[in-house]
C-alpha cells in the first residue's frame, strides 16, 4: 500500500515538475493587428515611409511576402480568433455594423479562451469588432482577462465617434465595460499608452497574451502636427498625412517593444504584426501595385505586409514567399503556447515555416464564399491560380465595382471606400463574373486567362463547391433601431440582442 501511495506521489511530483517547465517555456505572444494597411503602406515596399521599429522587428524576424487575410474587419478577425473559415461561423458577408443584432457565434470558444487554459493572461487593446449588442459578445466575456478601446469598425481620432449606417453618431471608447471619459486625447496614442501599461505592470514569470489591435493606418487622416511635419516635402495633403499617420504607428509598436526590452520579456516574447484588409483608399492608402481595395476579391484587400519576430524564429533577417492565412495564426499560437487545437480548424500550424523557413503546409488560400442573393461572391486560389466568381465587391450594393476594383496609388483621387446609404441608388446590376489569374506570374490581376483555361476554371469552381457544403447561414444583419447610441446616452453600448 505504501509502495502504491509512494509511486503515486512521485508520479505527481514529476508531473508537475513537468508542467512548471512547460509553462516556463511559454512565450509571451504580442499580436499587433492594424487597420486597414494597404501593400505599399509599409517601408519595406515603400522606402519613402520610415518604419525604424518594425525594421527593427524585421531583422529579428521573417517579412512574408504571401501572408492572407479576408476582404474585410469581420471575417478576418472571426478567422482568426476561431481558427475558421467565416463561412463556417456565419461571418462571411460584408461586416459586423453597429445595428447589426449579433457578433462571433457564442458557441465557438475564442483564442484567448484557449490560451487561458494553459495559463495566460490575456490582454486585448484596440479594436474589436467582433459584436457589442449583449454582454455575452464582448471581449472581456469571450476570454480577455480586460480590454481598453472600442467595440465597433472604427471612430473619429480625437472625437471616437462613429455613426457609418446609422441614424446618428455614437461615441466608443471602452475600458472594459466603463466609458472612457471624453478627452482631446489621440486614440491610436492612447491605446499604445495602455499597451505600454500592460507590459510594464506585468509578472514576466506569467505568459502574456497581448492582443493589440490598433485603429491605425485606417480611415481618418486626423494626425498629431509633428507627425505631418516629418514629410514636410510632400506636397499632396492626404500623401503627407498618410505617411505621418503610418510613422506614427510604427513609433507606436516600437513604445510597446520598448516596454518589453525593459521587462526583460523580449528574449521570451513572439510578436505577430498583420494588418486585418488591405487599404481603404477612399482617404489614402495604397495597395498598389495590386488591384482592389478593402472589402473586394482582389489581392489589394487580401495580401497585407506581415511581419513574425522573436522568440523561437531560427532563421532571420529575410522575406518569405511562403504562403499563410489569417486562420492560421490561431492554430500556430495554440502550438506555440502548448494548448490544444482543435482537429476541425481550418488553420494549419505555420511554426516550422514561420520559425525554420521550412515550406508552407497550405498550398490552398479562402478567399471568402458568400453567396448573398444580391452580391454572392467567392474566391480561391490553389497553387499560382486563382478564381474569382460572383460580384468581386462585397459591399455591394453599397458601392460600385467600377470604384473599387481599380489600381490606386497615393496622389490618385481617392476611391468611394465607406459604405454610403446614398451610392445604393447608383449602383449597378450585380455582376456575375468568372476570373482566372496566375498570380505568381501576375499578382497584380491584369489578364483574367479563364476562356484560355476552362480545366482549371472547373476544378477551382469544383474545389469551392467542396467548402461549400459546410457553410452556414450569415449571422442575423438586420438593422435594430433598438441598438442605436442615441438610446443609450450617445454611446454605443450592450443590452438590445
Amino acid at each position: 500500500m505504501m509502495s502504491s501511495l509512494h509511486c503515486i506521489a512521485v508520479f505527481l511530483a514529476l508531473a508537475f515538475v513537468s508542467k512548471s517547465l512547460f509553462l516556463s517555456d511559454q512565450p509571451h505572444i504580442i499580436l499587433i493587428f492594424v487597420d486597414d494597411m494597404g501593400w505599399n503602406d509599409v517601408h519595406w515596399h515603400n522606402p519613402d515611409i520610415a518604419m525604424p521599429n518594425l525594421m527593427d522587428l524585421a531583422a529579428d524576424g521573417v517579412i512574408f511576402n504571401q501572408s492572407y487575410t479576408h476582404p474585410t474587419c469581420t471575417p478576418s478577425r472571426a478567422a482568426m480568433m476561431t481558427g475558421l473559415y467565416p463561412f463556417k461561423t456565419g461571418n462571411q458577408h460584408q461586416m459586423v455594423f453597429n445595428l447589426h443584432p449579433s457578433g462571433v457565434p457564442l458557441n465557438f470558444k475564442l483564442l484567448p479562451e484557449k490560451l487561458k487554459e494553459v495559463g495566460y493572461a490575456t490582454h486585448m487593446v484596440g479594436k474589436w469588432h467582433l459584436g457589442f449588442c449583449k454582454d455575452e459578445y464582448l471581449p472581456t466575456n469571450r476570454g480577455f482577462d480586460s480590454h481598453y478601446g472600442l467595440w465597433t469598425l472604427g471612430v473619429g481620432d480625437y472625437d471616437k465617434l462613429n455613426g457609418v449606417l446609422s441614424p446618428s453618431a455614437g461615441y466608443d471608447f471602452r475600458d472594459n465595460m466603463g466609458v472612457v471619459p471624453k478627452s482631446d486625447g489621440y486614440l491610436a496614442l492612447m491605446l499604445g499608452d495602455r499597451a505600454e501599461h500592460i507590459v510594464n505592470t506585468h509578472y514576466p514569470g506569467t505568459p502574456l497574451f497581448l492582443t493589440f489591435t490598433l485603429d491605425i493606418p485606417a480611415k481618418h487622416l486626423e494626425i498629431p502636427e509633428e507627425y505631418e511635419e516629418a514629410y514636410a516635402d510632400i506636397e499632396d495633403d492626404r500623401t503627407r498625412q498618410f505617411y505621418g499617420k503610418l510613422t506614427m504607428m510604427d513609433d507606436i509598436i516600437g513604445g510597446v517593444v520598448d516596454a518589453l526590452k525593459s521587462r526583460g520579456m523580449y528574449d521570451d516574447s513572439l510578436i505577430i504584426f498583420i494588418g486585418d484588409n488591405g487599404a481603404l483608399s477612399s482617404q489614402s492608402g495604397s495597395n498598389y501595385p495590386f488591384r482592389g481595395i478593402a472589402g473586394t476579391l482582389f489581392e489589394g484587400a487580401t495580401r497585407v505586409p506581415s511581419i513574425v519576430s522573436g522568440k523561437g524564429i531560427k532563421k532571420t533577417g529575410y522575406e518569405s514567399n511562403e504562403l499563410y492565412s489569417i486562420v492560421d495564426i490561431h492554430r500556430t499560437i495554440l502550438d506555440v503556447a502548448g494548448a490544444k487545437a482543435e482537429p476541425e480548424l481550418d488553420g494549419l500550424s505555420m511554426w516550422p515555416t514561420w520559425s525554420e523557413d521550412k515550406p508552407s503546409p497550405r498550398n490552398e488560400i479562402l478567399y471568402n464564399i458568400d453567396d448573398d442573393p444580391v452580391s454572392p461572391g467567392a474566391a480561391i486560389r490553389i497553387g499560382d491560380y486563382k478564381l474569382i466568381t460572383g460580384h468581386p465587391d462585397l459591399l455591394y450594393p453599397y458601392r460600385d465595382i467600377s470604384l473599387t476594383d481599380n489600381y490606386y496609388n497615393y496622389g490618385d483621387a481617392p476611391a468611394s471606400g465607406l459604405p454610403s446609404t446614398d451610392q445604393q441608388s447608383h449602383a449597378p446590376a450585380p455582376q456575375n463574373v468568372e476570373y482566372l489569374f496566375n498570380v505568381v506570374v501576375d499578382p497584380e490581376e491584369r489578364n483574367d486567362i479563364s476562356a484560355d483555361h476552362p480545366d482549371i476554371v472547373q476544378d477551382l469552381r469544383d474545389r469551392l463547391d467542396e467548402h461549400r457544403k459546410l457553410l452556414i447561414p450569415p449571422v442575423n444583419q438586420t438593422t435594430e433601431l433598438a441598438g442605436a447610441a442615441g438610446n443609450f446616452n450617445d454611446v454605443w453600448s450592450p443590452g438590445w440582442c
